[in-house]
């Protein structure tokens, strides 16, 4: 059984570094490899990697921003392609705990057609857990006050931040899709793997604490993402529809929601006016099958 860690990085140097440092510090020995999938590095991970004599880190940056579909399609082929049987994906962000990629890894060996183990993610913000993935689709999210009583929850997708992905998948070609540049590649990626007939579930014992940006309103818990968000989760939405669930049910649901979307603008959100004209835009794109990154928006503002 050979495992990597595999993170993501968008010239997150420090963050990249602080979590080089602590899995170094804390003498794991689970990782063969640790793989770093960057864009448009800066060098500095590089030399700290020189620097320090980590030999099993691997170092990978692109002269385009990759965005999370592509980063994540990646990390899995170049460790599927180094013959790992799994990977650990964190994000920058996140961090790597001994304790819960061991139960991770203990529920894996008792799944034979394992897709996806998933942590059991507790939102620290909003308090919850978050359960959405046991829908076929994220309408709404599903976040629960307590922690499921079982060993295991089956899921249709997860998160890709604190994940243990199985790579035979990946070794027959199901990868990630590039087209998923900022939003719910984790989604497409996990409803392929289910049609493939590969087993996805949360292990409730490896509870990850995820500080994803909620925020309480009258109306119950909000995402906080940034207004150029609004473009892509509306587009990838539509293109992960047309792309693996081209049927009429699938449709009528993003087009509910659209509406629940528009409505959550005008009644709870901030910079109601660029958010409606991102959603309007993305839903658009995502119709006519707009696949790449949106150069005109503006990635800097909040």
């Amino acid at each position: 059984m050979t495992v990597w860690l595999v993170i993501s990085s968008y010239r997150n140097d420090e963050e990249i570094a602080r979590i080089l440092e602590r899995v170094h510090a804390s003498g794991e020995t689970v990782f063969e490899k640790i793989l770093i999938v960057d864009s448009e590095g800066t060098g500095t991970i590089p030399a700290l990697v020189e620097r320090r004599g980590w030999s099993r880190v691997i170092y990978r940056s692109y002269q385009q921003n990759l965005g999370s579909g592509a980063n994540l399609r990646e990390r899995l082929r170049i460790a599927a392609e180094g013959r790992a049987d799994y990977a650990y994906a964190v994000n920058h962000d996140g961090y790597v705990d001994a304790e819960i990629v061991g139960a991770l890894l203990r529920a894996a060996q008792q799944i034979g057609n394992l897709g996806a183990a998933y942590p059991l993610c507790h939102l620290v913000n909003a308090d919850r857990y978050d359960m959405t993935g046991i829908r076929e689709l994220p309408l709404p999210a599903k976040l629960a006050r307590k922690a499921p009583s079982g060993p295991l929850v089956d899921v249709f997708w997860g998160r890709s931040n604190g994940v243990l992905y199985a790579l035979a998948p990946a070794k027959q070609g199901i990868l990630p899709w590039n087209a998923m540049w900022m939003a719910y590649e984790d989604l497409e990626y996990g409803w392929r793997l289910h049609d493939h007939g590969y087993r996805q579930v949360i292990v409730c014992d490896a509870v990850f604490h995820d500080t994803y940006e909620y925020r309480p309103t009258a109306l119950g818990y909000v995402i906080n993402k940034p207004t150029w968000r609004t473009y892509y989760n509306m587009r990838n939405l539509i293109l992960a529809i047309r792309h693996t669930r081209n049927r009429p049910l699938y449709h009528a649901t993003g087009a509910l929601r659209f509406v629940m979307e528009f409505w959550v603008i005008v009644l709870l959100r901030r910079n109601k006016w660029r958010r409606l004209r991102m959603l309007w835009a993305g839903a658009i794109d995502g119709i006519r099958g707009v696949e790449e990154k949106q150069p005109s928006l503006d990635y800097s503002s909040a």
